[in-house]
């Protein structure tokens, strides 16, 4: 008798992440929305006026230079990753000023309006267009992230289907260690009574 009210109230209790499970394992089959959310961003590229790249330097493994909106860069990747130099005078390239990133920005999302609007305004954590999708942008790299709502909804199903319910990685490691023991004990319970059923028969 406890083990039947025990496999019952285990079963109530696990309901509710199976059907989260179940939902977004669907939802992860398919991939609707998929295209738009994880669609990679880049800045417009334009034909170069002349190809002059400089001799490289021993700590250089690769070399880009491209032209934007902005003019030519030259971006040189070391083991510590990229960084932007001035062609004529091999001297860094800083950040250049907020009005000529919105600039860049803006031209970058000139490619799909519909997504992103055609305005770039500064935000606290970094840009964010007209239709509300944040920009995130790395100078020395010429890189662009794009997050809209979509891609915060994936996010999300992605934490439920994973049980990364609470932000915290210890808390939510908890979390799935109890809730797999949960699935076992309900597994053994389930198959002790259904033997001790054919048992009375």
């Amino acid at each position: 008798m406890m083990t039947g009210k025990l496999h019952k109230w285990l079963g109530v209790i696990l309901l509710l992440p199976l059907l989260g499970w179940c939902a977004t394992g669907a939802i992860f089959l398919f991939q609707p929305g998929y295209g738009d959310a994880y669609k990679k961003l880049t800045p417009r590229y334009y034909s170069l006026p002349g190809l002059s790249i400089p001799s490289g330097r021993n700590e250089w493994l690769e070399v880009r230079q491209v032209q934007t909106v902005l003019g030519t860069h030259l971006l040189a990747k070391t083991k510590d990753g990229w960084q932007q130099y001035n062609a004529d005078t091999m001297a860094k390239r800083g950040l250049p000023a907020s009005a000529d990133i919105k600039e860049l920005l803006e031209d970058a999302i000139s490619v799909d309006q519909k997504r992103y609007g055609e305005s770039v305004a500064k935000s606290a954590d970094g840009y964010v267009t007209a239709s509300g999708v944040r920009l995130s942008f790395d100078w020395d790299s010429l890189s662009i992230e794009q997050y809209g709502k979509d891609r915060a909804l994936i996010d999300a199903l992605y934490d439920i289907h994973y049980l990364r319910w609470t932000g915290n990685r210890a808390v939510d490691n908890v979390i799935a260690v109890l809730g797999l023991c949960c699935l076992v004990l309900t597994t053994v319970l389930g198959v002790t009574l259904m033997f001790s059923r054919r048992s009375v028969r």
